[in-house]
């Protein structure tokens, strides 16, 4: 995986109201999850989780270091749409 692109700082407003919205629908989350909570919230396994990650078919994935997290608000907006892929493959 690549480095995540840090966006203009004029795109904050419609992130910060994708982030409000993510924060009424599941306010105990983090901004950050980990692969864990997303298995969790996904009701999948772990190793599920890492593998959609580096098929680049899970939304909001990056790298702080060496260990994988995931923005929330990302996510949900895919979960809102209908996109979250299918996790039993």
């Amino acid at each position: 995986m690549g480095l995540r692109k840090i966006p203009h700082p004029r795109a904050a407003t419609a992130r910060s109201r994708r982030a409000e919205d993510a924060a009424t629908i599941a306010p105990n989350l983090p901004e950050l999850v980990t692969p864990d909570e997303v298995a969790e919230w996904l009701k999948t396994t772990r190793k599920a989780v890492y593998a959609k990650a580096e098929r680049g078919t899970l939304p909001g994935a990056t790298y702080i270091g060496r260990r994988l997290y995931f923005f929330r608000s990302e996510l949900l907006r895919c979960a809102l749409q209908g996109r979250v892929p299918d996790m039993e493959k």
